[in-house]
């Protein structure tokens, strides 16, 4: 076997240690390989509590079986001393070379990512609709009216419900956190995906942090968009006493 070519491993005769660098196959899952030795072929490996069609696709490639592991031992010929030198090479070489196959990527991880995304896009679309209005109110010259102060109070009102709803989804994501966590305990062919529900409490967490940020910074566009309405108060005050003054002296003696 050359450096260039991929690690393979031999179920009946690797390390704990070379078995959990196979993609998917962690502590517990290396342990019960073990357990379950030895093995007729790669197909036996299906009778692993953990390892299922989905699991042995992805470690079949890096899994060879010697020719005696389905028999019993025979004493190897002059011809054959090379063989099974390099056969006992090859645990050896799996365990200094990396793994170059990529793990699966599980449907709930891929499903959990896209809700993130839509999450996230619908934050960002509700932040430039504040930045720009915003932005359309600093800008306002002296033709305002009352009416605009409504319109400030209808943004707040939006804003209000906006962070209910993100209230409601912290609820859901803590939900989901505790069904990822009853998903631990579970025993027999679930033990296949106790790494991605790890990986999936790792995210809520993230998550819940992210939208804990988010309602600070709505709280804080909140206060800056009541700030605003009284300043546009005083200033529809000033242009209402101005007005007064300009009519009393056009119409004075």
């Amino acid at each position: 076997m050359t450096q260039n070519e991929d690690p393979v491993l031999n179920p009946n005769s690797a390390s704990d240690e070379e078995l959990r660098q196979l993609p998917g196959v962690g502590p517990q899952l290396a342990a019960r390989i073990i357990a379950g030795r030895p093995y007729q072929n790669l197909k036996d490996l299906r009778r692993v509590p953990g390892i299922g069609d989905r699991v042995l696709r992805a470690i079949e490639p890096l899994l060879t079986l010697a020719p005696q592991a389905a028999g019993d031992p025979e004493v190897p010929t002059s011809g054959e001393k090379g063989q099974v030198a390099d056969q006992d090479r090859l645990p050896e070489q799996a365990s200094t070379t990396e793994l170059k196959y990529p793990l699966v990527i599980t449907e709930p991880r891929a499903q959990w990512s896209g809700f993130r995304a839509l999450l996230a896009m619908g934050l960002a679309s509700a932040l430039c609709s504040l930045t720009l209005t915003l932005a359309v109110i600093a800008g306002i010259n002296g033709t305002l009216d009352f009416g605009r102060n409504s319109a400030l109070e209808d943004l707040r009102s939006e804003l209000l419900q906006f962070r209910s709803q993100l209230d409601t989804t912290q609820l859901e994501l803590e939900a989901l956190r505790g069904r990822a966590e009853a998903l631990d305990g579970v025993s027999g062919r679930m033990f296949e995906v106790e790494d991605q529900v790890t990986s999936l409490q790792q995210q809520i967490d993230e998550t819940l942090a992210a939208m804990g940020e988010i309602q600070m910074e709505l709280a804080s566009a909140l206060d800056e968009t009541r700030a605003q309405a009284e300043r546009v108060g005083r200033f529809q005050s000033f242009l209402d006493g101005l007005s007064r003054l300009v009519g009393q002296a056009t119409t004075g003696p």
